[in-house]
């Protein structure tokens, strides 16, 4: 497993001390394989040492990252996505759009077993993504808006519902009305809570 881990994350020792950043950040959230345990202060403390790389080339390594990890690596691709999430940073909008285009593999998990499906694994990453595009939506990024705009209509329901909770949330400040993007059929979806 160790030597399997060394192989997922090589690319990112070519970042030097951004990669370097990147894993402690993974780590200390819990989302690498070899960690199990949160650690918010440390975690904080590494996304301040992020945010002083700049923003181009954190987001070249996460998008990277996300190119690179193979499917299986659910937890670290997540990782991945709720990191740049966290660091709200305006760059990112397309890392995010890539995410959310990404076609979603078929169930890799056997009928029958208690394994979490890998279709579930993958919605639970694309619905990180739109957070990430909702933060950035508030921040008033209006390329983030859009994007939130366009999956309203994604092919998975969990995807459309959290864009709409996410438009509806952020309300006039987005300069959208929802209601007129979203199908009568989903309308109650615009009053429903978190």
């Amino acid at each position: 497993m160790a030597t399997e881990y060394g192989q997922q994350w090589s690319f990112a020792a070519e970042f030097g001390g951004l990669g370097t950043a990147l894993l402690e950040a993974l780590r200390a959230m819990g989302a690498l394989d070899d960690t199990d345990e949160y650690a918010d202060e440390r975690y904080q403390q590494v996304l301040g040492r992020l945010r002083g790389y700049p923003a181009e080339e954190v987001t070249a390594l996460l998008r990277r990252g996300w190119e690179s990890l193979p499917e299986f690596a659910y937890l670290d691709r997540w990782g991945l996505v709720q990191l740049l999430t966290d660091l709200r940073l305006t760059t990112a909008t397309d890392v995010f759009e890539t995410i959310l285009t990404t076609p979603i593999p078929p169930e890799r998990t056997p009928a029958y077993t208690h394994r979490p499906s890998t279709v579930g694994e993958e919605i639970t990453i694309r619905t990180t993504a739109v957070d990430g595009l909702a933060e950035l939506a508030a921040q008033d990024d209006p390329s983030a808006v859009e994007l939130l705009i366009r999956h309203v209509t994604d092919t998975h329901r969990s995807i459309q519902v959290a864009c709409v909770m996410a438009l509806r949330d952020l309300g006039e400040d987005a300069g959208v009305d929802v209601s007129s993007l979203v199908p009568e059929k989903d309308q109650k979806l615009l009053h429903m809570r978190r």
